[in-house]
């Protein structure tokens, strides 16, 4: 397609294109140099530079310039002499470019084997000069996947990929000849572009930036898919503008930013009404998916909402997501992921208890999970959910126990043989009164340093009920959920008493804890241990 893949765009067909097919297939003819086992290409049988790879990289030699040929020319007349009576040089000539895909081949085959041996030398970088390496490889890999998407495009435009006794689709085709791409799904972005371009589905300006890999080939198609999906809702007088807009954000190479200009460009540039259609749409196509799990313990859920429903919860995890310091003053360690996902649940919990009874400290949530006793009394081990949509899923003890402690989970207590011995019962739950009568307490979560509320928190058993604890206000305390399931995976200890001596709250009861890690093991320890308290 004259012009389409050209730099200059005059019309000339690049040379790639340009030569006969049998031309462009790699050298394999008879060589001067095949009794030394050096190709044409000036690189040995085993495809490194003649004179040795860290020569090569350290002088110069074994690496030909564009155009230039690897023959040894020590006996040819020195170019640089100059004749008598000449002017002096006025500075050098410049390079001429590749005439040939021959040259242009060996050239990459030059670079491929010097890249390769890279790793082995760099110790001999000065300093500095790592950062320019790491510029220069980026380079190449950009320019690499430009070439890639021309390549790929020639193909198309052949036709050479369909053709012959084992016809592909192109896709397949571009997996089977590079060991880059495993899979087609994994060639979709360059085969796209390429597929963009042949159609003349792209302006100038952003063909022209892909092919000269001013923008890299993630952010031009996802520029060009956001694009071509836009493009029919915006007034036709500003769809050049749209185009120049991604093009910019593309050259930037910043995907995510790519994504996120579509919005704005409906809102300014979009049809009456478009963006209400939009909306709608949105609307129709919220999802969230049930939990999928891999066989470890994490479940993954997919969430799809539209943009009202998007603000309404963002508004709500906000202040719920907000870092928590440390017991010891440092930072909160939870990622911003783990943050957002631990306020989803606190909103689903307190939701949960307003829809129950407006109780504080109880949930309506109810897990039956299979344990053994031995496993429940020594926090090994793990109990097993049954009787809901998540059943069969395994929870650590240190969950059951938390689970336990302030929801309506029924652990049904097993032998070995898994013969039910002791079915736990509702009734080693807090009572609403011991719930309201908890929050006048504590007044909300009684970890160190902790200011939620009483309306978040849970009431838990400061020693557990499996351990022998009871179910009233001197043996229960409020905890967050954030801070409920530290103590438990932490096992620490907290104890009622009266506030210190001297101080207008001596006489005032409140939780004290022991944040030191398994506290609660050595409390349970010191106690007498009886059976499992109603």
């Amino acid at each position: 397609m004259p012009g389409l893949w050209s730099a200059s765009g005059d019309g000339r067909a690049p040379d790639l294109w340009a030569v006969p097919d049998e031309v462009a297939q790699p050298a394999s003819g008879p060589s001067d140099m095949a009794g030394a086992g050096v190709t044409e290409t000036g690189l040995t049988e085993n495809g490194l530079p003649e004179n040795g790879l860290a020569e090569a990289l350290e002088t110069g030699t074994g690496a030909t310039r564009l155009g230039e040929s690897s023959v040894d020319a020590s006996n040819e007349p020195d170019a640089s002499a100059e004749p008598a009576g000449a002017e002096p040089d006025s500075g050098p000539e410049p390079e001429a470019p590749l005439a040939s895909v021959t040259e242009i081949r060996s050239a990459v085959a030059v670079a491929t084997a010097a890249v390769a041996g890279l790793r082995s030398v760099l110790w001999q970088a000065p300093g500095g000069a790592l950062a320019e390496i790491l510029g220069e490889l980026g380079e190449l890999a950009l320019l690499t996947d430009a070439a890639e998407v021309a390549l790929v495009g020639e193909t198309l435009t052949r036709g050479e990929h369909s053709s012959g006794p084992a016809p592909l689709a192109i896709n397949d085709w571009v997996s089977v000849h590079s060991r880059r791409y495993p899979t087609p799904v994994t060639a979709a972005k360059t085969v796209k572009l390429a597929q963009h371009i042949i159609k003349r589905e792209l302006p100038e300006r952003l063909t022209e930036s892909v092919l000269t890999a001013a923008a890299p080939v993630p952010a031009a198609a996802a520029a060009a898919a956001e694009m071509l999906r836009l493009e029919p809702d915006l007034q036709p007088g500003f769809v050049p503008a749209g185009w120049d807009a991604y093009t910019d954000l593309a050259e930037t190479g910043d995907v995510s930013q790519v994504r996120k200009l579509r919005p704005a460009l409906i809102a300014k540039y979009g049809q009456p009404d478009d963006k209400d259609k939009d909306e709608r749409a949105a609307r129709a196509h919220r999802c969230l998916t049930r939990g999928a799990t891999d066989g470890g313990s994490l479940v993954d859920y997919r969430l799809r909402l539209d943009p009202e429903a998007a603000a309404v919860l963002e508004r709500a995890l906000g202040p719920l997501s907000t870092p928590i310091p440390r017991p010891d003053g440092q930072p909160d360690d939870r990622s911003y992921g783990a943050r957002r996902a631990d306020a989803l649940i606190e909103l689903i919990t307190r939701a949960v208890k307003v829809a129950d009874t407006s109780v504080v400290g109880r949930t309506s949530t109810h897990t039956t999970v299979i344990v053994t006793l031995d496993d429940l009394a020594s926090g090994a081990g793990t109990g097993q959910s049954t009787g809901a949509c998540d059943a069969g899923r395994f929870l650590s003890i240190p969950t059951v126990r938390a689970m336990s402690c302030g929801g309506h989970v029924t652990p049904v207590v097993v032998d070995h043989d898994g013969n039910p011995i002791l079915v736990g019962r509702t009734k080693r739950l807090v009572t609403p009164a011991q719930c309201h009568a908890l929050a006048a307490r504590d007044n909300g979560c009684t970890f160190p340093g902790c200011t939620r509320p009483a309306d978040w928190s849970d009431a838990h058993h400061l020693i557990h009920w499996v351990d022998g604890g009871a179910t009233d206000l001197d043996n229960a305390a409020l905890l967050c959920r954030l801070h409920h399931t530290i103590v438990h995976s932490r096992r620490l200890a907290g104890c009622v008493g009266a506030g210190p001596p001297g101080t207008p709250d001596e006489h005032r009861l409140r939780v004290i804890w022991d944040l030191t890690p398994g506290s609660y093991d050595r409390a349970v320890a010191a106690r007498t241990t009886g059976p499992p308290a109603a």
